[in-house]
């Protein structure tokens, strides 16, 4: 069983590195982000928070591009070494709330005109703090007219989160897997657990998620130096509107702060 220690920057990928790709193929649009991460990054190097297995950083670095992939988890940039046949992407252990201490002990001095952090992976931090942290340590690390792109679910009313639920999961796998979790409403963060069952095997998957949403986002990147230039509602560029699910958002630094 993973540590439960909520804190621990590398819990998620500890917990899911083994079955993240095989669980969650269908679950994106990975052409359409490699295509608008592509066009925002114009050439420039690009850092990718929260890397996981490559999913976006490999065709990134495909396209020409010097891609930084930045993980807490060990378990992942594994995963991404073994995916990533050519080598292009480099790889960073580090936690994306200092990833300035991160590069600079990995002896990369690059500014980029681009981070992005994709797929909910900045809402595994557990507070506000650690995600202005990581928007202050991000802008640090921006080219003047840099971008920080964020895509992330827009959360539901946080009153309607049961305290308690069990449900079933809906990934791909051949195991029976459910999700139990635990909102509290006092720190906003929704614990959970991915309990997979096969026949003589129970493996517990621990996760957490911060209910944050868009316009929480903008005041903790208004902290940091960083103001909305664009929101999508996805990597396509629909307009975000109040029906919208997900949103992606564009910061860049803030040139009075």
């Amino acid at each position: 069983m993973p540590p439960a220690d909520p804190s621990d920057p590398s819990r998620y990928g500890r917990s899911f590195a083994d079955v993240y790709d095989d669980w969650y193929a269908n679950s994106f649009d990975t052409h359409a982000a490699v295509e608008a991460l592509t066009l925002l990054a114009s050439g420039g190097s690009v850092l990718e928070l929260g890397v996981g297995t490559g999913r976006l950083a490999i065709p990134l670095s495909q396209r020409g591009l010097r891609v930084i992939g930045l993980d807490a988890s060990p378990e992942m940039l594994d995963q991404l070494a073994l995916a990533d046949r050519e080598q292009r992407v480099t790889r960073v252990l580090g936690d994306m709330t200092d990833a300035t201490t991160a590069l600079a002990l990995a002896e990369i001095g690059d500014r980029f005109s681009t981070v992005f952090c994709a797929f909910n992976t900045l809402l595994n931090l557990i507070s506000l703090d650690d995600v202005i942290h990581c928007f202050e340590a991000s802008r640090s690390l921006l080219t003047s007219d840099g971008k920080l792109v964020i895509e992330a679910f827009v959360p539901v009313a946080p009153e309607s989160i049961p305290p308690n639920s069990l449900s079933p999961a809906n990934v791909n796998s051949d195991a029976a897997v459910f999700i139990e979790t635990t909102y509290d409403s006092a720190t906003s963060v929704l614990t959970g657990r991915h309990i997979e069952v096969r026949p003589g095997v129970l493996a517990i998957r621990p996760w957490s998620v911060l209910i944050c949403g868009p316009l929480a986002l903008d005041k903790a990147a208004e902290t940091a130096g960083l103001v909305l230039q664009e929101r999508w509602s996805d990597w396509q560029g629909a307009a975000f509107t109040e029906d919208s699910t997900t949103h992606i958002s564009i910061y860049g630094p803030d040139t009075t702060f």
